[in-house]
C-alpha cells in the first residue's frame, strides 16, 4: 500500500524531511521513484546488529530505539535516518534498530542509494556530515 500514492504527494513528504530539505524538485522527484513506503508496528525491529545492511531508512512518522553492540542506547525520531553505514563500508549493522511506536519509513535499497548518491552531491554531503555529527558523539561517549 503506498501512503502517498502521487509522486507529488511523495515529494511533498520528502522536502520537508532534514536529509531532503533544500534540495531541487527534480532530485525529490528522482527520489521518490527510488523509495519504498513502509509501515512497521510498535515493537518489530527494523535492523538487527550483525546483520547485512542493503538498505537506508528515513522515518517519516513514528520513532525508534537504537541498540548499539556495547549497549548505548539512541532515540530517533521522524526525520532522523539509519542504515547508510553498512551500505557504505559493506560491514554488517553495528546496531539494533527498534520500533518504539508505529513508524513509517521510507526505504531506499542497495542499488538505488548508491545511484541516488551517484546523482546528487547535496545527499552526499548530507550523509557525510550526519556520518560525522555520529562519530564525534560515539567518541564523547566513550570518553565519559
Amino acid at each position: 500500500m503506498l501512503l502517498w500514492p502521487s509522486a507529488s504527494g511523495r515529494s511533498a513528504v520528502l522536502e520537508k524531511l532534514p536529509l531532503f530539505v533544500g534540495l531541487s524538485q527534480a532530485d525529490l522527484g528522482r527520489i521518490s521513484r527510488l523509495i519504498r513506503e513502509v509501515e512497521v508496528p510498535a515493537g518489530r525491529p527494523v535492523a538487527a546488529a550483525g546483520e547485512a545492511g542493503r538498505e537506508l531508512f528515513v522515518i517519516v512518522d513514528g520513532r525508534a530505539l537504537v541498540t548499539t553492540r556495547r549497549g548505548g542506547r539512541v532515540r530517533l525520531g521522524p526525520g532522523d535516518f539509519f542504515g547508510e553505514m553498512s551500505l557504505i563500508d559493506g560491514e554488517p549493522r553495528s546496531a539494533s534498530v527498534e520500533a518504539t511506536t508505529p513508524m513509517r519509513l521510507l526505504v531506499l535499497g542497495y542499488r538505488e542509494f548508491w545511484q541516488l548518491l551517484d546523482e546528487s552531491l547535496p545527499i552526499v554531503r548530507r550523509i557525510m556530515r550526519t556520518l560525522s555529527r555520529r562519530l564525534r558523539q560515539a567518541e564523547k561517549s566513550a570518553v565519559a
